[in-house]
């Protein structure tokens, strides 16, 4: 039997799991297509020869996804083989991986094929450039009806489409449950004062709350900052500017739950700060699907049963409602626009089958990321991991879903954003302090 999951968005309700006819699609283990520190352009093939191309990438080494976009890119290589290639240029760190593609993009250096994560300012750049190839000619009925339009608007600019949204980023608080039950909390907190309440509790029982840090991109803490500010100004209040009062009133809240996180927080980076939760020493993360195999390389199955999935706790006089969850497009796939047809016609052919449903399936199997965009259905004994299911059941039943706060800025917001948030913590600035640096480097 099918099981078909609907995911929730704020001016839509879609259907993610929708049926579709199950393809086996047999991933086979090919010699790795993986290289780094090489040209980021394809291309010098002998006349006759395979188109060859680049997709640079982040999901290479260590990241949840690796195996299987290498699983991918070598089913492609071997269903094409004599007419294209495919070879990965391997950058392992998302922030820098980011930052390489937007200087490519200045420099006219993009590689052929690539992502980069979804912003509605950010993105703007890209779709503005006239340097990614326009996909809408080569897309297939059959590459169509496997995507969900109202998603692929997103890529959309000038009646061209530019890139495909792929996974849905969603970022649950994750909490140890015995590390509540120990300090006498039987559920999840419901509201913001429930909240401190729980980490008085988990102080007192010698630890700390909320595993976070303002190193870095100071990733937990703006995910944690994302969810108090949408509970007192509401699903929309990000897309409004930073004027709503909301950011200064979550700031202050930020400042407080602060007081619960581990003494090392200032400065701290994400491996830093996530040891912490992983080594049981923090009840709460703010993360995403693919800390799940964090939790199985640290603990295995038995540190993995300790999880639990927890949903935005509701402010008093809020316009966000309790049961909330961070939720939106995250990744895009593009390709750069090419003078040569055949290149551009085996791009846009590695796009598609990228996102085809049997290779998203698989990628949400290995990884328990979510691909947005793209129909496919689970079946029973599908190999779904608890805390994947408990996710999509918590996704289900949100009444709202909140967009997260680097997502919608700038990026001059989201370098300025640790660093003001250390002052905050330390005192050295106020609430409304704090805003009004954000709002300077939104304005540059």
């Amino acid at each position: 039997m099918k099981v078909n999951m609907k995911v929730k968005s704020k001016k839509r309700s879609l259907l993610l799991f929708a049926v579709v006819c199950a393809v086996s699609l047999v991933l086979q283990g090919c010699v790795s297509g993986e290289s780094s520190g090489r040209s980021e352009t394809g291309g010098g093939e002998a006349a006759g020869g395979p188109v060859e191309l680049v997709f640079s990438t982040h999901w290479v080494g260590e990241d949840g996804k690796a195996g299987v976009v290498q699983k991918i890119v070598d089913n492609f290589n071997a269903q094409h083989e004599g007419k294209a290639k495919v070879r990965i240029d391997s950058i392992p760190d998302d922030d820098i991986y980011q930052d390489k593609m937007k200087t490519n993009l200045a420099t006219d250096s993009l590689p052929d094929i690539f992502t980069f994560y979804y912003n509605p300012v950010e993105s703007q750049r890209y779709y503005s450039s006239g340097k990614l190839l326009d996909l809408k000619p080569y897309m297939s009925d059959s590459w169509a009806q496997n995507m969900n339009e109202d998603v692929l608007s997103i890529g959309r600019f000038d009646d061209q489409l530019l890139a495909i949204p792929l996974d849905q980023m969603i970022t649950p608080i994750f909490y140890n449950k015995s590390l509540f039950e120990a300090a006498g909390i039987d559920t999840f907190p419901q509201t913001w004062d429930d909240m401190i309440e729980a980490a008085e509790a988990l102080k007192q029982n010698g630890v700390y709350a909320f595993a976070m840090g303002t190193g870095e991109n100071a990733w937990s803490a703006m995910l944690l900052y994302s969810y108090i500010v949408s509970s007192i100004g509401g699903p929309d209040v990000m897309r409004n500017g930073l004027d709503d009062p909301a950011y200064v009133q979550a700031a202050e809240l930020l400042r407080q739950l602060f007081g619960y996180a581990p003494k090392d927080a200032i400065g701290a980076t994400y491996q830093q700060y996530a040891s912490h939760y992983l080594n049981e020493k923090a009840a709460m993360i703010v993360n995403g699907p693919w800390m799940i195999s964090e939790f199985m390389e640290k603990g295995g199955e038995a540190l993995a049963a300790k999880m639990g999935v927890g949903t935005s706790p509701a402010a008093q006089n809020g316009k966000g409602k309790q049961g909330a969850l961070i939720s939106g497009v995250g990744w895009t796939m593009a390709a750069k626009k090419q003078e040569d047809e055949k290149r551009a016609e085996y791009a846009a052919k590695f796009i598609e089958f990228f996102t085809h449903p049997d290779n998203a399936k698989q990628i949400f199997l290995e990884s328990g990321e979510i691909f947005e965009s793209t129909n496919y259905s689970i079946e029973d004994g599908d190999p779904i991991d608890p805390i994947s299911q408990e996710i999509l059941k918590k996704l289900n039943e949100a009444p709202q879903t909140f967009d997260y706060f680097e997502g919608m800025t700038s990026s001059a917001v989201k370098i300025e954003f640790p660093a003001a948030l250390s002052g905050l913590v330390l005192g050295e600035y106020t609430p409304e302090q704090f805003v009004d640096m954000l709002k300077k480097a939104n304005s540059e």
